[in-house]
């Protein structure tokens, strides 16, 4: 039986529907009912059902995900209701749930890989992981700062990857080859194999994939075809050891190593890469009026296109080394993750300034590292009262470079040395290196209020001590906490109430700036730090199984307020633009999510979908935002459908599967400009045969051929850099064996 994931609109699902009735009809009724979904979302002890679960969360199985052939658990994400993906640069996608979005600051939504987390001080984005061989993925919709702490606004992700088996020899593999419209071809290579080492106590775990994505944009100043390939190489290895009934230590390795292109191109899929004259974009859409005291700037007076695509490539590496210690009694459960997380991103651009010469800037983040330590001691989910305690600390530094290289005007004449340019005069920016060191203690009560009542209280404190070179050092500090009541009246409904807060440490703005701001003409006021800030949620929601096992429904509707938004702000200072951080303004607004899975014989169908409404309190001109306007980059709705059908074929199986995803149009805001996306929507379908070994699928992925602006930011759209452009028609085949 395959799951399918939530999914939206019931009316695309209605022609395949109808189209299987009749052949259900002629087969023996068969009592197939939903899978029962376990997630360990409240880190307690033991893990519960999804629907007796009193929270807003989502789960993907392992199972599902390959099912549908994804290698990208972004594209996973985006089809769980609440949840959007944007792609605005190229270290990575930033992920936001429920409209907590931000460009400046650390990440606003949690993201973990088994209980490990993926944390870095600055930048919200996230690794686009390859959900190859997974247990599953939960998504915690809305704030969870007291169990999961620092960057949980919007809500968290958990990647939960398969433990070892005992006793078990066994694997699977997986190929697959694609052609894109327009494009070059795509293939993937992917295995795992499960290896017994000593019975009933060391087993091991290994997991490879290698997935090359072809090409589709056309560099149009370098004559380049189909430049922006993608290269993503993982594997992770890990080694169980239970010496008794009690301890079980898992030893865990994952690296990540990626390498592409960030896919702009305008509506032909052409990278033109023009950015617009400084002085007219300064002039017109900032003038005097908005920024006091600028005069236009002298000296270059226009970018013009791109010259070649090797500074293009945006490279990111990640290895995740972790170690979790688990002992479990009767009465309570101890737990022990320690990790070490060693990245490091890069990502250029080039310009061709005319009559004089060539610009390359490049952007490197040579050292992103993370070091995290939690101890977690729970109660047995037993009797009318239950607890979780914790304590976490966390080692952070993050550094920065950004080098500017001058070549020769004809691109013919640079000369590689290392990894990129050149033998012409070369400008290096010092580097920038940010330590933050913070730690939290947290606790939570579980209360049984009789046979149907439940209420959990939670409460979390954290600390950080924040250093920056060429800034101020600062402590921030922080508590947060949960409040959850949970009715069950019977054994198929469940209703909930819930209040939570999340929130992001503050961060640093760089001296000089601050005295240079404060010594000009007309003073600007540049804080030298800023404070954390916070996400208040107030939600209901209820869940139903229904039609003896064979419909599950949910239903949210909450309300969220965010104060002192880590906000990007725009000045002139020195007669030159800068930007720094502030909490400079606040947001609130509701919202609405619905989740339906029916399942009856071989035929599941799946909807789910989000309205969004949070806006920006206030006008805030330099920032660009008004108020009343949505959130930067999230749309006010989303949806997914989905349905599966399985049928027999002799001593096979056969299986169809067909999604639909739907994204709003999402805006973003700089100084007097702004700039809207188009809303657009993507179906995906697979068709295969199966058999307790093996299986063969014909894919294709956005089958309409959709085109669409999936995203940009206002200051590069009005720079003249085209948006960040979807995939074309892509259509392949894939194999997968099991032994």
């Amino acid at each position: 039986m395959i799951k399918t994931i939530r999914c939206c609109a019931p009316f695309v699902l209605l022609p395949l529907a109808m189209g299987v009735a009749q052949a259900q009809a002629s087969e023996p009724e068969e009592e197939f009912l939903l899978e029962e979904i376990i997630i360990t979302a409240t880190r307690r002890a033991e893990g519960t059902s999804i629907m007796d679960t009193g929270l807003s969360v989502d789960a993907m199985t392992g199972t599902e995900l390959e099912a549908k052939g994804y290698t990208s658990i972004m594209e996973a994400l985006s089809s769980s209701p609440g949840v959007s993906v944007a792609e605005n640069v190229n270290v990575g996608p930033a992920i936001q749930i429920r409209g907590v979005s931000a460009i400046v600051g650390a990440a606003v939504v949690g993201y973990y890989l088994d209980d490990l987390p993926y944390t870095r001080i600055t930048g919200n984005v996230a690794p686009d992981l390859n959900p190859y061989d997974l247990n599953r993925v939960e998504v915690l919709r809305g704030p969870q700062g007291t169990l999961f702490g620092v960057g949980a606004q919007g809500g968290v992700v958990r990647v939960i990857t398969q433990d070892p088996v005992m006793n078990e020899f066994s694997g699977k593999v997986t190929a697959g080859y694609a052609t894109t419209g327009g494009g070059d071809d795509s293939n993937k290579l992917q295995g795992a194999i499960n290896i017994p080492l000593i019975e009933d106590t060391l087993a091991m775990r290994v997991v490879a994939a290698q997935v090359n994505d072809g090409g589709y944009i056309d560099l149009t100043a370098s004559g380049e075809d189909n430049y922006n390939e993608t290269e993503d190489t993982s594997l992770r290895v890990k080694l169980l050891w239970t010496p008794t009934e009690e301890l079980s230590v898992v030893a865990s390795y994952w690296s990540s190593e990626r390498e592409g292109h960030q896919n702009f191109a305008d509506d032909n899929h052409q990278a033109v890469y023009t950015l617009t004259n400084f002085d007219t974009l300064f002039d017109l859409a900032l003038g005097p009026a908005l920024l006091p005291g600028y005069t236009p700037m002298l000296g270059v007076s226009e970018f013009a296109q791109v010259a070649g695509s090797e500074l293009l490539k945006a490279e990111t590496s990640n290895d995740l080394y972790g170690l979790k210690i688990e002992y479990v009694t009767d009465t309570y459960t101890f737990l022990s993750t320690t990790s070490y997380l060693e990245g490091s991103n890069l990502s250029g651009t080039i310009f061709d300034l005319p009559g004089l010469g060539s610009v390359a800037s490049l952007v490197e983040y040579p050292k992103l590292d993370t070091f995290a330590q939690e101890f977690k001691l729970s109660s047995s989910n037993g009797g009318s009262w239950n607890w979780t305690l914790g304590t976490v600390y966390l080692d952070m530094e993050n550094q920065d470079q950004t080098t500017t290289s001058f070549a020769a005007e004809n691109p013919a004449n640079w000369v590689v040395i290392g990894p990129l340019l050149s033998l012409a005069p070369e400008v290096v920016s010092p580097s920038t290196t940010t330590d933050s060191k913070s730690w939290a203690v947290f606790g939570e009560t579980i209360h049984q209020i009789g046979e149907q009542w439940e209420l959990t209280v939670g409460l979390r404190y954290y600390e950080d001590d924040r250093d920056q070179s060429g800034a101020e050092s600062s402590s921030f500090d922080k508590v947060t906490g949960r409040i959850n009541l949970t009715w069950t009246p019977t054994q198929d409904s469940l209703y909930y109430a819930n209040i939570a807060t999340g929130f992001r440490s503050g961060a640093l703005n760089v001296e000089t700036l601050i005295a240079a701001a404060a010594t000009q003409t007309q003073p600007i006021n540049v804080p030298s730090s800023i404070d954390p800030d916070e996400v208040i949620s107030y939600e209901i929601g209820g869940k139903w199984t229904l039609l003896d096992g064979h419909l599950q429904l949910e239903t949210v509707a909450y309300y969220l307020e965010w104060d002192d938004i880590q906000t990007l702000l725009y000045g002139v200072i020195n007669n030159s633009l800068e930007g720094w951080a502030e909490n400079a303004n606040s947001a609130a607004g509701a919202g609405f999510e619905f989740v339906a899975t029916y399942q009856y014989g071989g035929l599941n169908l799946s909807a789910s979908g989000n309205w969004n409404g949070i806006e920006y309190e206030g006008d805030l001109p330099s920032a660009g935002i008004s108020d009343g306007d949505a959130m930067m980059n999230v749309p006010e709705l989303t949806w997914n459908a989905a349905a599966t059908y399985t049928w027999p074929l002799g001593e096979l199986t056969g299986m169809a599967f067909l999604s639909a995803t739907y994204t709003d149009e999402r805006s973003d805001y700089g100084p007097g400009m702004s700039y809207t996306t188009e809303d657009f929507t993507v179906l995906n379908a697979r068709i295969g045969v199966e058999s307790q070994q093996w299986s063969v699928f014909l894919t294709g992925s956005n089958i309409t051929d959709e085109n669409p602006e999936v995203s940009q930011l206002a200051i590069l759209a009005s720079l003249g850099a085209d948006p960040v452009r979807m995939r074309p028609a892509t259509y392949g085949v894939e194999f997968n064996y099991k032994f």
